[in-house]
């Protein structure tokens, strides 16, 4: 049993017009407007969502429980799902002041549930959790049924925008995310789209995200310090066509310990991502084609955007 959602539609009406069950014992957020834009955490770490039209507009909170962590915005907008208390994942309807569905809570020996990303048609889930030691991405859909593990030593599932599979990094451990995979969403099979990070960075740190286009790929890589993995992580840019280059966007010569997480495109021309420059998390947009940049700060005090729709 799931504890904390209550269906009062079917899994076909809640993709077709984003119907949400009526009555959920964990709290909702505030009512506002929003058409595209960030969704992301802040420190009370509650989600949030913030519209392009003004960035600088107080937030429309969804989320009032805290223990939330990367929250991502369905392909039309109107749903945020999100990860709850490390074990669950939660679906939001965004702006809309109802309160979050559970539609998962891990079991069997899984822990560590993290980025889950929508379908395009919004019916299912593709997220990365952890399980004997080895991270796994697996699927569930949008009703609670139908979970299964897709595919092993994978993480950070992000759709191709055909939906038929997703982007994601490969490795054996967290420090062992080296590689880029595509994953069939109906049978698990992977397939290698990238077998080095470029020169620079040593491993992906949270996720790697495919552009709109499906030609390019955002990551936050960690870059090499001393000869080992374990300098600060910033932002690259790899071209999937035939070569392959990897550009990294960000640097700061200044603040050499800042770290660049959760990439998210804006757009097919601009990245987005959170980062600890001046101390503390904010979100940035930079240009994809930046070169050693900063960005534009764009909403303080927030972390693990993600941008939509696209």
């Amino acid at each position: 049993m799931f504890p904390r959602w209550i269906f009062v539609c079917s899994a076909g009406l809640l993709a077709a017009t984003g119907c949400i069950p009526a009555d959920n014992t964990g709290g909702g957020g505030g009512i506002g407007s929003f058409t595209r834009g960030f969704v992301f955490v802040k420190s009370d770490r509650n989600v949030y969502l913030a519209d392009s039209s003004n960035y600088r507009a107080t937030p429309i909170q969804l989320t009032t429980d805290g223990n939330d962590r990367h929250p991502s915005l369905s392909r039309d907008g109107r749903q945020v799902v999100y990860v709850h208390a490390g074990n669950e994942l939660d679906v939001v309807r965004a702006a809309s002041g109802i309160s979050p569905t559970s539609i998962y809570v891990a079991n069997g020996g899984r822990t560590n549930l993290r980025t889950p990303v929508f379908s395009p048609d919004g019916t299912f889930v593709v997220f990365a959790y952890d399980l004997s030691g080895t991270s796994v991405i697996g699927r569930v859909n949008v009703d609670g049924n139908g979970f299964r593990d897709l595919t092993s030593q994978a993480a950070s599932p992000s759709f191709y925008p055909t939906g038929g599979s997703v982007l994601a990094i490969a490795g054996t451990s967290s420090l062992q995310f080296r590689q880029l995979v595509r994953i069939d969403v109906l049978t698990g099979s992977p397939t290698n789209v990238a077998g080095s990070l470029g020169l620079q960075a040593c491993a992906v740190v949270n996720r790697a995200v495919i552009s709109p286009d499906g030609t390019r790929a955002a990551f936050d890589g960690r870059l090499f310090s001393g000869g080992s993995c374990s300098g600060p992580s910033r932002i690259f840019v790899m071209n999937l066509g035939n070569p392959q280059s990897v550009n990294q966007l960000t640097d700061y010569p200044a603040e050499a310990t800042a770290a660049d997480g959760f990439p998210t495109w804006v757009g097919t021309d601009q990245v987005g991502f959170s980062s600890s420059v001046g101390g503390a998390d904010q979100i940035y947009v930079l240009g994809a084609n930046a070169i050693l940049s900063s960005g534009t700060l764009v909403i303080p005090s927030a972390s693990e955007p993600y941008y939509g729709p696209n």
